[in-house]
């Protein structure tokens, strides 16, 4: 009897695999093979690590719930009347509206910050002079002399009166103890561990988001290697984009719409409670636009992977990438050779100190292949962790999502897609400075690199839906 129904368990998570859980075909054919090959453990790993269903169903069943209680978050109206458009806006905008449900919005000013020192800076004087709610979420919130810090500024904001809503994610602090985060708790703020699971699944998000009226989101958690404070990695290059104005009403509701996602059912009511009772300032239109797109596996649209095609299929002359690691797939890829062959140039800067054993040799291998067609490949003189894109003059992308497999597809992500000239051209100035800050890898470097790193790709390229 046993046997048996291990054997309809077999079958019936090899059959969800394949035709329920809607996974990319390289990620199904993966675990399949890992369940022909060491069966009933198969089975094990497959539901510790790569089931999608539970985080799928949480997320329906909730929103779903929320959508009959809560109106969706209005931006100003008619923000595309009057204004002229290039192209290349006009084909994202209208992309992500149309696929990913994006609401186009507006801010009022924004700041740049490209070390962690200004950003942390700017981000703490913001909290401490929050009335009235603070909301934060990173993947890793550190425990050392910032992440100290942070807790420290949120507990006094918190013993004030203030809503005090942090969220981070549950791998990524499993060296952060509980005893960290206890004077903000016991302050009345409420700290979550987002996705208590072993999984490669994980909330990558970073957003702030201040009295409805401040907003920050880009590359950098709460750590002490974010401000070069580290022995390692360093120099630490990053970004991260403060924002004023309605958009940041899209923000609070991204982040609520997680919190009650990682909220246990008998908090979930309060939650929605708290949220009927928010009264948000009037939102003011600016010539200023933005949206946001956030992804993750709670669905199958593979929403930022989608963005960043929208982005690259409209640049007609110049794509500027930044990431610690490049590691697209396929679809991505190809993208990025056609725009390649076809004339538009590229430029991709990678850190030049390694991110690690596994993920260095593929980033090579990736970089090599669209180096073929003519791309430029820099590789920064430290580590580069900004995950940015600008778009010919007209675009510029700033947010969590890493250029590879799992934060294009699978990891919960947000990126912010700026539309305004001067804004835009800010970044790539800073992206030009950078340049003198790199060394150029060139293909012929590439052909020349050793058999050890051709081997070590050879070990760690099927693993890359996995990176």
């Amino acid at each position: 009897m046993l046997k048996a129904i291990l054997l309809i368990l077999y079958i019936a998570t090899i059959l969800a695999v394949i035709f329920a859980e809607r996974k990319n075909s390289t990620e199904a054919i993966l675990w399949v093979l890992v369940m022909i090959c060491i069966p009933y453990a198969g089975i094990l790993l497959y539901l510790i690590f790569g089931s999608t269903a539970a985080i799928k169903l949480t997320s329906i069943f909730r929103r779903r719930r929320l959508s009959k209680r809560l109106p969706a978050a209005k931006a100003p109206q008619d923000l595309l009347t009057g204004q002229q458009f290039s192209d290349e806006d006009l084909q994202v905008i209208q992309f992500n509206t149309n696929y990913n449900n994006s609401p186009v919005t507006c801010y009022d000013d924004y700041q740049l910050f490209i070390t962690g020192e200004s950003h942390y800076r700017a981000l703490f004087q913001d909290i401490k002079e929050a009335t009235e709610n603070i909301y934060v979420l990173f993947y890793a919130i550190h425990h050392d002399v910032i992440g100290e810090s942070l807790v420290n500024v949120l507990t006094e904001k918190a013993k004030q009166g203030v809503t005090v809503l942090v969220m981070c994610d549950f791998i990524a602090n499993l060296s952060t103890p509980n005893k960290m985060f206890k004077p903000l708790v016991d302050a009345g703020g409420k700290v979550i561990r987002v996705k208590p699971y072993l999984t490669h699944y994980r909330s990558h998000r970073k957003i702030v988001a201040i009295d409805h009226k401040i907003g920050y989101i880009g590359g950098m958690n709460i750590g002490k290697q974010y401000a070069n404070l580290a022995e390692k990695k360093n120099p630490w290059r990053d970004t991260q984009i403060r924002l004023t104005g309605a958009c940041v009403a899209t923000l609070d509701a991204y982040f609520l719409t997680d919190l009650l996602c990682a909220v246990r059912q008998r908090d979930w009511e309060n939650m929605v409670t708290y949220m009927e009772s928010l009264q948000l300032p009037p939102q003011r239109r600016s010539p200023n636009l933005c949206q946001f797109v956030v992804g993750g596996v709670d669905n199958n649209k593979e929403a930022v992977k989608m963005n960043y095609l929208s982005m690259i299929r409209s640049a007609k002359k110049k794509i500027r990438i930044q990431s610690p690691y490049f590691i697209p797939d396929v679809s991505v890829l190809d993208a990025l050779k056609t725009a390649a062959a076809s004339g538009v140039k590229i430029e991709l800067m990678i850190p030049g100190i390694k991110a690690s054993f596994f993920l260095d040799p593929v980033t090579t291998y990736y970089a090599g292949q669209i180096m073929e067609f003519g791309a430029k490949v820099y590789k920064y003189h430290g580590y580069i962790h900004a995950k940015t894109m600008t778009i010919d003059d007209e675009l510029c992308c700033i947010g969590s999502v890493n250029m590879d497999m799992r934060s294009l597809m699978v990891d919960d992500e947000i990126c912010g897609i700026f539309y305004e000239n001067s804004m835009v051209q800010e970044y790539i100035d800073i992206f030009e400075n950078d340049i003198l800050n790199c060394d150029s890898y060139l293909y012929e470097q590439f052909l020349n690199r050793g058999q050890k790193e051709k081997f070590m790709e050879c070990i760690f390229l099927p693993f890359a839906p996995l990176m």
